[in-house]
């Protein structure tokens, strides 16, 4: 199951990237045409989930290998990779916050304005759309092929429904903010900062899915309990369906770093003897990688 799961995951970030590369590049060139910053915030988004994929495709092919300063494995660069991730986008779209409002202010107290070339923009707006939502339905399909497992999948759909919706925002609003500030006169300024208008909206919509990534997988990189309520309970119930009745658990700490599911049991009782602790965390350990593959288990009296 754990070979399974990493060719999944790897044939998606590798294919994540490609398309990320295709977008990122064209959204360049469209910029060099247009002048446009909402384009140029595509462009650059694109790029650093490019990079952050193909970073992924190593990730996963070393995270199941344990050493001496990892010996469970090293999966606490699935959560590395994630959470820089998030603080990549949310650096994205930070600058790109304060670039768009300082062109705001510019044009309102200097008059300072540049005219965008719409023509390339349509056909861009239709290919990133397109792309960016059939990479979230793909990601979405390949994290179900793992039980919906995979913390670098779930990162993934999320940061290419950032993408879609920027593409949306930054192309489809911007072609309509410009058509009518250049044909309602009252509203003339649209034509001038209205890719700027619509970064800002952007920005509210979508400032709190980098913040929420950013979150949960710094939790993970310090050792915090699992933070879904559905995983930790559907494990409790594995743990209790099969528990011998000598033993008293007393404790359950559970974590999650990356795809490793870290279970500790402390456990009481007057005939705790080491072949049935031993047979017990491995009945459990076996029953719980049919659903986690990664999961490990470690009892302590």
């Amino acid at each position: 199951m754990k070979d399974q799961q990493s060719a999944i995951e790897r044939r998606a970030m590798l294919i994540g990237g490609m398309v990320y590369l295709i977008l990122g590049f064209a959204a360049w060139v469209v910029y060099s045409l247009s002048g446009s910053e909402a384009i140029l915030l595509e462009g650059n988004y694109n790029i650093v989930c490019a990079v952050a994929s193909f970073i992924g495709f190593y990730v996963i092919s070393i995270r199941n290998k344990a050493t001496k300063t990892f010996p469970l494995g090293q999966f606490i660069y699935e959560s590395l990779y994630s959470l820089i991730k998030g603080i990549l986008i949310l650096g994205i779209l930070t600058a790109a916050l304060w670039e768009n409002s300082v062109k705001i202010f510019n044009y309102l107290t200097k008059g300072e304005s540049h005219e965008i070339n719409t023509a390339p923009i349509g056909g861009l707006v239709l290919l990133s759309v397109t792309l960016s939502f059939a990479l979230v339905w793909y990601y979405k399909r390949e994290n179900q092929k793992t039980g919906n497992r995979s913390s670098m999948l779930s990162t993934d759909t999320k940061g290419a429904k950032i993408d879609g919706f920027l593409s949306l925002f930054a192309g489809g609003s911007l072609l309509l903010m410009i058509y009518i500030g250049r044909t309602f006169p009252t509203v003339g300024f649209l034509q001038y900062i209205g890719d700027a208008l619509v970064v800002l909206i952007f920005e509210l919509v979508m400032i709190k899915e980098p913040i929420h990534i950013i979150r949960q997988h710094f939790v993970e990189l310090v050792g915090g309990q699992l933070q879904s309520e559905k995983d930790r309970t559907e494990i409790i119930n594995v743990i209790d369906s099969i528990v011998p009745q000598s033993f008293n658990v007393d404790e359950i700490y559970i974590s999650k770093t990356g795809s490793l599911i870290l279970i500790l049991l402390y456990i009481k009782g007057d005939h705790l003897k080491p072949d049935l602790i031993n047979n017990y965390r491995s009945i459990l350990e076996n029953e719980l990688r049919l659903v986690y593959a990664n999961a490990s288990v470690e009892i302590l009296i």
